[in-house]
């Protein structure tokens, strides 16, 4: 069966609920005048709030807009990444832009948001930057309550409060922010009806999934998290993190991942836990509609998170509207990237329109806020495929019926990179691996010049970013992964394209009493030496002998296909970014089942 039939024949995923049709904000808040208030001069300047529900104290930067005499502006919440610091000022890099070597979209929304007539608050969670008190990580109980206190201060208490807009007696706040900045804003407005519009970046369903999904636990993620917020924290991290990290490095000798108690801390700190709750006034403060914003190639938040996500606040009547980038997360060396840790795309075409990313934030939080027109062209689901392709969908496409069968042999416990080596493949990889490496650097050197001398100054990583990630990461994963490609279709035309869920029905046999393999999307290209493995993504499989078949979905991709590509299941036994987390015994796994594709055309989702 071709991919064409097999496109022709999968739903695109149902809609979500509630969506049938895009609707406008229910309450009216367009900006207003009052005679009575004088003009407003433009300024930032820095405060500190002490939260009430345990004393500590956090730290705020107030951007201030200019005002016209009478208007008044919403306000704008904004939230740094993981280890990160809030904005200092509006013409200042935040930390992680300096860190990763140039602009982030949800920060500089944030700097464009203040210039253009909204109230913004840039703050540091507690326990990094300049705010008091110890990381736990988006505990609703604590990091909730100072969401909750941050939104009472500046509707009682900021200077000019009067000038916020208000309806039915409250202001109506947005929020901005990626990874752990994307975490506040749905932890904040699941509790507090004042936030009407959210854009959460790059962000977490449910933390077991993100950290250990299978209990598998993604030790390199583990371990550089951890590296990140010591310094910026003060060594003032939760407790649970150290102890996530020892038991995930033990875990081949253990044979097990997360402990439960572990496990369950990671559980409460994640809007899985309300959006599963039965309890009918656990939405009951949701009033937000939400942009949210994922990268396919994310390899610490991946797009069945948004997915996710994007579910459960359809469920509670939000209007929710997703845009999958390319990039995210990412690892130095084991992923292509041109920035260190994190990147996301500049840019998504709506139609004609090229727009920057951190102007569709801006024009999504005008229409929900100022009551201004929708985000021209904006779809449902808007997949960015490459620099000039925007796919839309009015969901996300989710391959749940299995048409591909698959049966093959994978080496467990690091096996097949042994294999690989005993095999004399490892001489022609690092062959490879070297000369591509040296390409790369003269192109990212290159590209660096090219820049002008404004941009490359602003960032003084941005280079040293550049270099870094000139290793090949299919080369790297060809030499430190092994695995085993496993072929299910050939294509044979170029309008074909892998986007959104696919899902796998599968047997593990052998390979030891709980084998664990890491499963993910593999396209063999004509010309090319490499197996790719799609958008770097890869769902681990921890079997047991009462457990040895598993249905499930795999990790979501979204990627162009041309004709002569073959397309199949790349098996591994062991996978860098799980690094510690593999069968404490080496041997061999039999593995067989169904594999259902996301195929599309690309003519006929592609935005005109």
């Amino acid at each position: 069966m071709t991919p064409a039939t097999v496109a022709s024949r999968m739903s695109s995923g149902s809609s979500w609920p509630t969506l049938a049709q895009r609707r406008t904000p229910t309450a009216r808040s367009s900006v207003t005048h009052s005679p009575a208030l004088p003009a407003l001069d433009a300024r930032d300047y820095h405060t500190r709030l002490r939260v009430a529900h345990d004393g500590i104290e956090l730290a705020v930067t107030v951007l201030q807009p200019a005002l016209a005499e009478g208007a008044q502006a919403p306000l704008v919440l904004h939230g740094h990444g993981f280890g990160g610091s809030r904005l200092t000022a509006r013409g200042a890099p935040s930390l992680y832009e300096t860190l990763s070597g140039g602009a982030l979209p949800s920060t500089d929304a944030a700097r464009r948001a203040a210039d253009a007539g909204y109230f913004v608050l840039s703050f540091d969670h507690r326990g990094f930057g300049d705010s008091d008190g110890h990381v736990h990580i988006m505990d609703p109980d604590i990091e909730g309550r100072d969401i909750i206190a941050l939104l009472d201060w500046a509707e009682t208490d900021m200077p000019h409060s009067e000038r916020l807009v208000r309806c039915h007696g409250r202001i109506r706040v947005g929020a901005l922010g990626l990874s752990y900045g994307g975490a506040f804003q749905l932890t904040g407005a699941l509790r507090d009806p004042r936030f009407a519009a959210i854009i959460p970046t790059a962000t977490w369903h449910d933390l077991r999934y993100s950290l250990a999904p299978a209990n598998v636990v993604k030790t390199v993620w583990g371990a550089a998290l951890v590296a990140l917020g010591l310094p910026t924290s003060g060594v003032k991290l939760d407790k649970m993190m150290y102890a996530a990290l020892a038991q995930a490095l033990v875990s081949p000798l253990t044979g097990r991942g997360l402990s439960d108690t572990v496990a369950g801390r990671l559980y409460a700190n994640s809007p899985a836990a309300v959006f599963d709750s039965e309890t009918p006034e656990a939405l009951s403060e949701l009033a937000a509609d939400v942009l949210l914003v994922q990268g396919v190639g994310d390899t610490l938040f991946n797009l069945n998170e948004a997915l996710a996500n994007a579910k459960g606040l359809a469920r509670a009547g939000r209007d929710v509207h997703l845009v999958v980038m390319r990039h995210g997360h990412s690892l130095p060396f084991l992923e292509d990237i041109n920035r260190i840790a994190f990147e996301t795309d500049a840019h998504v075409h709506l139609g004609q329109t090229k727009m920057e990313m951190s102007a569709l934030a801006l024009a999504y939080l005008d229409w929900k806020l100022k009551a201004d027109d929708a985000p021209a062209g904006l779809p449902r689901v808007a997949v960015v495929l490459d620099e000039a392709t925007t796919l839309a969908f009015d969901a996300l496409p989710e391959a749940h019926e299995r048409r591909h069968a698959f049966q093959g042999e994978a080496a467990t416990g690091g096996l097949d990179v042994l294999r690989n080596m005993r095999a004399g493949d490892t001489f022609g990889g690092f062959k490879r691996l070297a000369r591509t490496t040296a390409a790369n650097m003269q192109t990212q050197f290159r590209a660096w010049l090219d820049q002008d001398t404004e941009a490359r100054d602003a960032h003084g990583t941005g280079l040293v970013a550049r270099l870094i990630n000139a290793l090949p990461a299919h080369h790297l994963d060809e030499l430190a992964s092994g695995g085993t490609f496993i072929h299910l279709v050939d294509i044979d035309d170029d309008d074909q394209a892998l986007v959104g869920i696919p899902t796998i029905d599968i047997q593990l046999s052998g390979g030891g009493p709980s084998p664990v393999v890491f499963v993910g999307i593999g396209i063999q290209r004509e010309g090319e030496a490499v197996t790719q493995l799609v958008n770097d993504q890869i769902r681990p499989i921890r079997s047991a002998p009462e457990a040895s078949r598993h249905t499930l979905d795999l990790n979501g991709v979204a990627v162009r296909l041309a004709a002569g590509d073959r397309v199949g299941l790349l098996v591994y036994g062991y996978h860098p970014q799980f690094l510690a987390s593999f069968s404490a015994i080496p041997g061999h796994v039999e593995v067989d089942g169904h594999v259902g594709l996301p195929f599309v055309s690309v003519a006929a989702h592609r935005m005109a």
